[in-house]
């Protein structure tokens, strides 16, 4: 929804430019209000939905997460029907935890819903070439594990009971992460390995569950 200084995208900022032939940004014709009138209509089309905004990058880009909160009220001053926000948690075991627990004590701060939509976990966040000719290193995925249980435990610490809307872990089994199959990256970025066995981020994910309480 906006780019890496918290300005709403347009055809001029979009990640990719020039847009390809036949799409377009609804910003470039109805501007800041595109997200409220699509709140509106989606209210008006199912008026038992919990409607939510959902953005990216919140955890490693303050700039970002405030610019979303700045709009997020604008759009609640002038009416819509937000119940709640989602960050997509595309992080790696890099990712700060005083990132992750800012986004969640924001997001929370405005006494909306907040849900992870989506989540997953890099161990190679620099693309290393040849990483998934190996195994993977034990020590990363022990790193993995960690960041998980971090993520789930401060979800349930910083979000009370009644404003948690769950969350989504982006993908069942490594090789059919949308990082691997869409972004032709090589990571483990999941639960499940390739053979579907449990890898230790799902038992880092039980225990940040029991931790967060």
């Amino acid at each position: 929804m906006s780019d890496g200084n918290g300005a709403l995208r347009t055809s001029k900022n979009a990640p990719t430019l020039p847009l390809p032939a036949g799409q377009f940004l609804w910003s470039d014709y109805l501007g800041r209000k595109f997200a409220l009138k699509a709140f509106q209509y989606a209210k008006a089309a199912d008026p038992n939905a919990l409607l939510f905004i959902n953005e990216y990058n919140l955890e490693s880009n303050p700039v970002k997460l405030d610019s979303l909160l700045g709009y997020v009220n604008e759009l609640k001053t002038g009416g819509a029907p937000i119940d709640g926000i989602g960050t997509q948690m595309h992080i790696s075991i890099l990712t700060t935890d005083t990132g992750i627990d800012r986004t969640f004590q924001k997001l929370a701060a405005t006494g909306l819903k907040v849900r992870v939509s989506e989540l997953d976990i890099r161990v190679n966040p620099n693309n290393q070439a040849g990483f998934l000719s190996l195994p993977v290193n034990p020590t990363l995925l022990a790193f993995q594990a960690d960041k998980i249980k971090y993520v789930v435990s401060s979800y349930i610490r910083n979000v009370p009971a009644a404003q948690r809307a769950g969350i989504t872990v982006w993908g069942v089994d490594d090789p059919e992460s949308w990082i691997i199959t869409s972004q032709k990256q090589q990571d483990a970025p999941l639960l499940f390995d390739k053979n579907f066995a449990k890898k230790p981020a799902y038992s880092g994910y039980l225990q940040g569950s029991q931790k967060g309480k």
